[in-house]
């Protein structure tokens, strides 16, 4: 195995470990993550955070990522989101609230 390969697994495992430990403390935020580990368990590109971030700030938090809830600054004036921490578990736990009734629904034929 490639030592990039075990690297994406080993973040993977790191990631599916915190939310098991933010399920069982009520969804206390027990780590964060990279912009590049919250990515790759998204399976989305890097820039897709960066996008939803600009969505949060210009929405005033009512949409994207929010600052205090999705990710904390480790300098408060620096704005570039490669620095930023993010809390996993907080980013699925409400991309899956956004499917309100996904399991009543009906499948579409």
């Amino acid at each position: 195995m490639a030592d990039k390969e075990l690297l994406e697994l080993l973040r993977s495992i790191d990631i599916s470990l915190q939310q098991i430990a933010s399920s069982k403390s009520n969804g206390l935020t027990t780590a964060f993550v990279s912009r590049k580990s919250l990515a790759q368990r998204l399976g989305v590109p890097t820039v897709a955070i960066d996008r939803l971030v600009h969505q949060g700030v210009v929405s005033n938090g009512t949409s994207g990522l929010v600052e205090g809830r999705h990710y904390c600054k480790l300098n408060p004036s620096d704005n570039s989101t490669n620095a930023f921490l993010y809390d996993a578990a907080k980013v699925l736990q409400d991309a899956w609230s956004n499917f309100k009734d996904y399991e009543q629904k009906e499948p579409a034929n």
